[in-house]
């Protein structure tokens, strides 16, 4: 049996806040999707609710597409807050890496293309988005493929 601590809160947090983030959802529109009270999803993300209920981590996995067990275990979750700069400096900055960028697209259809997924006009765009611009603080010369495939595939999830 597994014993819940602050750990895996925090584990589970970041978990819904990465797959929201790629699902482009909103914690109210996760919340309204899921079927909770207003702040149920809020509350998790914040550490207030020390012991989430099993049925609340069921609702939150089916809207984000995974399982509870997906949102439970310790798995590598890239972020942007590896970096020392904020998602909106990047988003300000020049554009200096026009090729990085063409490479990125190029490579997100090729990973759709493979799968035989289709995805949303702004899904497609998210994945643009942040593949772009995790590269291109990782190496900017080159897409960071380990995590294209996985921000694709929590996409698509």
């Amino acid at each position: 049996m597994m014993c819940y601590n602050a750990t895996m809160n925090m584990q589970v947090a970041k978990q819904i806040s990465v797959r929201m983030k790629a699902k482009n959802l909103s914690i109210l529109t996760l919340e309204r999707e899921a079927g909770l009270k207003t702040h149920a999803v809020r509350n998790i993300l914040r550490g207030k609710s020390k012991r989430p209920k099993a049925d609340i981590l069921q609702a939150v996995s089916d809207v984000l597409g995974c399982t509870i067990k997906d949102l439970l275990q310790n798995q590598e979750i890239f972020q942007e807050e590896d970096f020392s700069e904020s998602k909106n400096e990047l988003l300000n900055e020049s554009y200096a890496y026009p090729d990085l960028y063409m490479d990125t697209v190029q490579f997100v259809n090729e990973i759709l293309k493979q799968k035989g997924e289709k995805i949303t006009v702004k899904q497609a765009f998210t994945c643009f988005e942040e593949i772009y611009l995790h590269s291109s603080q990782k190496d900017p010369s080159k897409v960071d493929k380990e995590f294209g495939e996985w921000w694709i595939d929590l996409v698509m999830g």
